[in-house]
């Protein structure tokens, strides 16, 4: 219940808000982690917005469990340490997520069954998949499932499992034996690190455990992963480099990207119409 009741609660909110929102939650997230303290002032002062709007912001926020409102402004909550994690690492790089997210959504189409994983950079192509008429989406990602849930044209299956706070995810072995009963052509999955010598890796074995299962159910993987993991190795190595089809990008060395392609892996980065 505590689930869909966040789920509700973002979804309703968020489709009231004007575009300038996540700015002002960034400002509001950042304050609150550099000073433990933000007041409505500063958030009228910063964002250019009226001291009704803050309050709402704060108000919004606080329903997410990253805040507990005070006369004036707000305090960052107790509880909130896991959440702001995960915020933390959605806003690092965000631009280069959005546009990596932007060019894996074009090889998507209407009928797809799709595995999308739990990973910062993935969350972004649910909002570019919003569109499909009929669309089915495998994810084990509550921020995925909060972002589609009121689309008609999007089957949603949740994996179950238990719930990892900080990731916003469900892991477990429940999870991983639910992907063993999907199918899916395309699996949008994220890293931590990527390289030649040492294939895909990452911060953490649960993330690992059903990435690589995801990757192995679907007929092609595409990896979304920006160029501050390019040749980088994370805590966990999870799968070689051969399991992924394509790597998306925000940029890449010319000598680097030939060296992929020997390992029959299709680099895409966008803007810089530099795909192969």
């Amino acid at each position: 219940m505590i689930i869909y009741d966040y789920i509700y609660i973002y979804q309703s909110y968020s489709t009231s808000l004007c575009m300038d929102f996540e700015g002002r939650k960034r400002f509001i997230l950042n304050r609150l982690e550099k000073t433990g303290t933000v007041l409505t002032q500063e958030i009228t002062e910063n964002c250019h917005v009226s001291e009704v709007t803050a309050r709402r912001d704060l108000a919004y926020i606080e329903s997410q469990g990253l805040l507990s409102r005070i006369y004036g402004g707000a305090v960052k909550s107790r509880s909130a340490d896991a959440m702001f994690s995960y915020d933390k690492i959605a806003l690092h790089n965000r631009d280069k997520k959005i546009r990596i997210s932007g060019a894996a959504a074009s090889f998507i189409q209407d009928n797809d069954s799709i595995y999308i994983d739990c990973g910062t950079t993935v969350y972004h192509l649910s909002s570019n998949i919003r569109h499909f008429q009929n669309l089915r989406v495998i994810t084990n990602s509550l921020p995925v499932v909060s972002e589609l849930i009121f689309h008609a044209g999007i089957r949603i299956y949740l994996l179950g499992g238990e719930l990892d706070n900080e990731r916003r995810a469900v892991y477990g072995p429940m999870s991983e034996n639910m992907i063993r009963y999907y199918r899916a052509r395309k699996a949008f999955i994220g890293a931590g690190g990527v390289s030649l010598a040492d294939g895909l890796s990452t911060g953490n074995e649960k993330e690992a455990s059903i990435t690589r299962m995801m990757a192995q159910a679907a007929d092609t993987v595409y990896l979304l992963c920006d160029s501050s993991k390019i040749e980088k190795n994370a805590f966990v190595h999870y799968a070689p480099l051969e399991m992924i089809d394509y790597l998306i990008t925000d940029q890449m060395a010319p000598e680097l990207i030939k060296a992929y392609e020997k390992q029959n892996i299709k680099v895409v980065i966008p803007e810089n119409n530099n795909q192969s």
